[in-house]
């Protein structure tokens, strides 16, 4: 048996090495510039046209342009909301305070009783209502709560509860002439209304006659 190698010829190989050298220059060229692959070719064919893009723009701005109303919309809805909210517990908080405070009149109805009862007697007890009588007033004023006007004044729904009609002749029709419980406001706001007797239709005689024209005298004097 022959245990010697065989060897390769010179020429054959130069030949391997030649090829062997064009493989790996193959292989590098394909590294550096790869052929397209099927994504990217896909990829440049449904590529978006000028136009698609500048329609889908619009519809992006005019969705942005609703969300941005629905925002505003949304904040002037809130703001609405502390506004009422703050009105509605401001008028429970004044309807509160004039419960309270409507409780205290008939105090200030019994002094102006026990007063009027007193007439012009000014003994020490007469002297210590009415001194009771100027300090009560003056914390319902404190407050902000004033009489309504009533006697002399003319009839007024809004402040004045008319409990009758009657002539009078020194007032005219539609005054107010007795007033049988005084009325009270605060802040504006009717806390109770005067009870008063208001002048009917046949009411001022008495000032139709004191009007007449002076000169119309004179003439029928003249006459």
């Amino acid at each position: 048996m022959n245990d010697e190698k065989e060897v390769m010829p010179k020429g054959d190989l130069d030949a391997v090495i030649k090829q062997t050298m064009s493989e790996a220059e193959a292989a590098v060229d394909g590294v550096r510039d790869p052929d397209p692959s099927p994504s990217a070719e896909g990829a440049s064919a449904t590529e978006a046209s000028p136009a698609d893009l500048a329609a889908r723009i619009e519809e992006l701005t005019r969705d942005n342009e609703g969300l941005r109303d629905k925002w505003l919309r949304a904040v002037a809805d809130h703001e609405n909301f502390k506004k009422r909210t703050k009105r509605e517990l401001e008028d429970a908080t004044q309807r509160a305070v004039q419960e309270l405070l409507s409780s205290f009149l008939p105090v200030a109805d019994n002094l102006e009783r026990a007063l009027e009862a007193a007439g012009k007697n000014e003994d020490e007890f007469v002297k210590g209502v009415r001194m009771v009588a100027s300090e009560f007033y003056a914390a319902l004023a404190k407050h902000e709560i004033v009489p309504v006007e009533a006697v002399g004044k003319p009839f007024d729904p809004s402040v004045h509860d008319a409990l009758q009609q009657i002539d009078s002749p020194d007032h005219a029709p539609g005054t107010v002439v007795l007033e049988f419980e005084r009325g009270y406001l605060r802040a504006g706001r009717l806390l109770r209304p005067a009870r008063v007797v208001v002048a009917g239709a046949g009411s001022g005689t008495n000032l139709a006659t004191d009007s007449a024209d002076p000169e119309d005298d004179a003439t029928n004097h003249g006459t």
